[in-house]
């Protein structure tokens, strides 16, 4: 069985959200601990998916543009 392993950007790592995952058993990677703080949200989703990552965020209205364009873009590649 496959497990989501999330990655929480710097807008969603209240720590009392990250513990309560991890005590669940959840992977969570937060872009503090790997050095990824300041990076654009271009940036965070593209590392996330190259690391086979969920991208937690709660920079909802951004990430939500840019997942549509990110998802157009992967659709063309393939075509």
């Amino acid at each position: 069985m496959s497990q989501i392993r999330l990655y929480m950007d710097e807008d969603s790592t209240a720590r009392s959200l990250v513990l309560a995952l991890q005590n669940r058993g959840v992977e969570v990677i937060t872009s503090l601990r790997v050095n990824r703080l300041g990076y654009s949200d271009e940036e965070q989703l593209k590392w996330a998916t190259e690391q086979n990552l969920v991208l937690y965020s709660s920079n909802i209205r951004d990430f939500y543009r840019l997942h549509g364009a990110f998802l157009s873009k992967e659709q063309s590649l393939q075509e």
